[in-house]
Protein backbone atom coordinates (compact mmCIF):
# COMPACT_ATOMS: atom_id res chain seq x y z
CA UNK A 1 0.00 0.00 0.00
CA UNK A 2 2.74 2.39 0.75
CA UNK A 3 4.86 1.33 -2.29
CA UNK A 4 1.88 2.34 -4.45
CA UNK A 5 1.67 5.63 -2.84
CA UNK A 6 4.87 6.53 -3.23
CA UNK A 7 4.79 5.24 -6.98
CA UNK A 8 1.42 7.90 -7.45
CA UNK A 9 3.63 10.20 -5.66
CA UNK A 10 6.27 10.29 -8.13
CA UNK A 11 4.36 9.61 -11.05
CA UNK A 12 2.16 12.74 -10.55
CA UNK A 13 5.81 14.90 -9.52
CA UNK A 14 6.83 13.95 -12.98
CA UNK A 15 4.12 14.73 -14.81
CA UNK A 16 4.05 18.21 -13.74
CA UNK A 17 7.89 18.39 -13.91
CA UNK A 18 7.34 17.51 -18.09
CA UNK A 19 4.68 20.41 -18.10
CA UNK A 20 6.96 22.93 -16.62
CA UNK A 21 10.17 21.92 -18.93
CA UNK A 22 8.09 22.57 -22.40
CA UNK A 23 9.29 25.85 -23.99
CA UNK A 24 6.27 27.83 -23.94
CA UNK A 25 5.30 30.42 -26.75
CA UNK A 26 2.85 32.57 -28.12
CA UNK A 27 0.84 33.19 -31.21
CA UNK A 28 -2.06 33.97 -32.54
CA UNK A 29 -5.09 31.45 -33.73
CA UNK A 30 -5.25 31.21 -37.19
CA UNK A 31 -8.11 29.24 -39.34
CA UNK A 32 -10.46 26.66 -37.78
CA UNK A 33 -11.98 24.62 -39.63
CA UNK A 34 -14.23 21.04 -38.67
CA UNK A 35 -15.30 18.54 -41.10
CA UNK A 36 -16.95 15.15 -40.88
CA UNK A 37 -14.89 12.00 -41.72
CA UNK A 38 -16.13 8.42 -40.79
CA UNK A 39 -12.77 6.77 -38.60
CA UNK A 40 -11.90 3.20 -37.92
CA UNK A 41 -11.38 2.03 -34.34
CA UNK A 42 -11.30 -1.40 -32.53
CA UNK A 43 -9.59 -4.56 -33.34
CA UNK A 44 -8.25 -4.76 -37.05
CA UNK A 45 -7.86 -0.53 -37.01
CA UNK A 46 -4.05 -0.80 -37.04
CA UNK A 47 -2.51 -1.78 -40.23
CA UNK A 48 0.37 -3.75 -38.36
CA UNK A 49 -2.73 -5.77 -36.51
CA UNK A 50 -2.55 -9.41 -37.52
CA UNK A 51 -6.59 -9.73 -36.75
CA UNK A 52 -9.35 -9.09 -39.42
CA UNK A 53 -8.20 -6.87 -43.00
CA UNK A 54 -11.24 -5.02 -42.02
CA UNK A 55 -11.96 -3.19 -39.32
CA UNK A 56 -14.85 -3.77 -36.89
CA UNK A 57 -15.92 -0.77 -35.98
CA UNK A 58 -16.52 2.65 -37.65
CA UNK A 59 -17.57 6.17 -36.40
CA UNK A 60 -18.53 9.26 -37.35
CA UNK A 61 -15.89 11.67 -35.67
CA UNK A 62 -14.87 15.74 -35.85
CA UNK A 63 -11.64 16.61 -37.68
CA UNK A 64 -10.50 19.53 -36.08
CA UNK A 65 -8.03 21.68 -38.13
CA UNK A 66 -5.58 24.56 -36.65
CA UNK A 67 -3.68 27.29 -37.64
CA UNK A 68 -1.20 29.28 -34.70
CA UNK A 69 0.94 31.76 -36.50
CA UNK A 70 3.93 33.70 -34.87
CA UNK A 71 6.32 35.98 -36.33
CA UNK A 72 8.25 33.27 -37.46
CA UNK A 73 6.21 30.45 -37.98
CA UNK A 74 3.11 28.75 -39.49
CA UNK A 75 2.02 25.95 -37.45
CA UNK A 76 -0.97 23.36 -38.55
CA UNK A 77 -2.70 21.05 -36.09
CA UNK A 78 -5.54 18.61 -35.89
CA UNK A 79 -7.91 16.98 -33.49
CA UNK A 80 -10.29 14.21 -33.44
CA UNK A 81 -13.28 14.11 -31.50
CA UNK A 82 -16.82 12.82 -31.59
CA UNK A 83 -19.38 14.50 -33.44
CA UNK A 84 -20.90 17.30 -31.14
CA UNK A 85 -18.17 17.52 -28.97
CA UNK A 86 -14.95 20.31 -28.54
CA UNK A 87 -11.54 19.90 -26.81
CA UNK A 88 -11.00 23.63 -27.48
CA UNK A 89 -12.77 26.85 -28.12
CA UNK A 90 -10.28 28.78 -30.04
CA UNK A 91 -11.63 32.38 -31.24
CA UNK A 92 -9.86 33.63 -34.55
CA UNK A 93 -6.92 36.70 -34.28
CA UNK A 94 -6.90 35.91 -30.50
CA UNK A 95 -3.52 35.17 -28.50
CA UNK A 96 -2.82 31.94 -27.36
CA UNK A 97 0.05 29.84 -25.22
CA UNK A 98 1.85 27.14 -27.23
CA UNK A 99 4.77 24.88 -26.61
CA UNK A 100 6.01 22.32 -29.66
CA UNK A 101 6.78 18.89 -28.82
CA UNK A 102 7.94 16.44 -31.65
CA UNK A 103 4.69 15.93 -33.52
CA UNK A 104 2.68 17.09 -31.06
CA UNK A 105 1.30 20.53 -29.98
CA UNK A 106 0.18 21.64 -26.25
CA UNK A 107 -1.86 24.51 -26.35
CA UNK A 108 -3.19 26.24 -23.03
CA UNK A 109 -6.85 27.22 -22.64
CA UNK A 110 -8.68 30.37 -21.21
CA UNK A 111 -8.64 28.44 -17.74
CA UNK A 112 -5.19 27.45 -18.17
CA UNK A 113 -5.83 23.67 -18.92
CA UNK A 114 -3.46 22.33 -21.56
CA UNK A 115 -4.99 20.34 -24.83
CA UNK A 116 -2.91 18.10 -26.99
CA UNK A 117 -2.98 18.42 -30.79
CA UNK A 118 -1.54 16.55 -33.65
CA UNK A 119 0.47 18.20 -35.50
CA UNK A 120 0.65 17.87 -39.12
CA UNK A 121 2.45 21.21 -40.69
CA UNK A 122 4.62 23.52 -39.83
CA UNK A 123 6.27 25.73 -42.05
CA UNK A 124 9.44 28.43 -41.26
CA UNK A 125 8.65 32.22 -42.19
CA UNK A 126 11.15 34.29 -44.10
CA UNK A 127 12.55 36.90 -42.22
Amino acid sequence: MHRTIALLIVLMATTVSVAAERQWQTGTWGDVTTRRKLIDFGPGASPFGRGATKPSMRAMADIRNFVIETDALRIEMEDTVPVGRRSIDPIVGTAVTFALEKKSVFVRDADGREHKLRLTKKIERQP
